[in-house]
């Protein structure tokens, strides 16, 4: 998005409280859902002494590991810096913006869910389809950022769910 546009969905938001305390409950609430969902997984896997718990864990764990390498490695600044806009969910961080390591561990665990446990992997695939436009409308993210980390995890996803194994 343009300043023009990161603007005027800023000022939307802050003159309709409502929907500004639901894009902060969303870039609050949808990662801890794919947290507890993940966990969730891996405590079926554990507890079912299921062989797939291994992949399920290291899967994601590597596609993490490399999304953080990778956002250092560029260290692309977020938007609120680029426009010297405070964002509408509280948020500090300089840089480090690309790609989006909240959506490339939803995208990653959504894989791992389609893989394990396919009614997870579909609830997971919404949440990680809700919290795109979430941080995108909090000002933390350019839209590149969302998409590049939704790509990359899922990719991620795929080579080590399906491609490599």
């Amino acid at each position: 998005m343009s300043e023009r546009r990161y603007r005027a969905v800023r000022g939307w938001f802050l003159a309709r409280p409502a929907a500004l305390r639901a894009v902060r409950a969303a870039n609050r609430l949808l990662p801890a859902l794919a947290g507890l969902g993940y966990l969730a997984l891996l405590a079926a896997l554990a507890l079912r002494r299921d062989g797939r718990f291994w992949r399920a864990a290291g899967v994601p764990a590597a596609a993490f590991a490399l999304g953080t390498a990778l956002r250092a490695a560029l260290d692309r600044p977020r938007p609120y810096e680029v426009y010297g806009l405070a964002p509408l969910t509280p948020k500090d961080t300089r840089g480090r913006s690309f790609p989006s390591r909240h959506l490339l561990s939803a995208a990653v665990i959504a894989a791992a869910g389609w893989w394990a446990c396919p009614p997870l992997g579909f609830a997971m695939t919404v949440i990680t389809l809700l919290l795109a436009p979430a941080r995108v409308l909090a000002g933390v993210h350019f839209v590149r950022d969302v998409a590049a980390g939704a790509a990359l995890g899922a990719l991620l996803g795929w080579l080590g769910f399906w491609a490599l194994g």
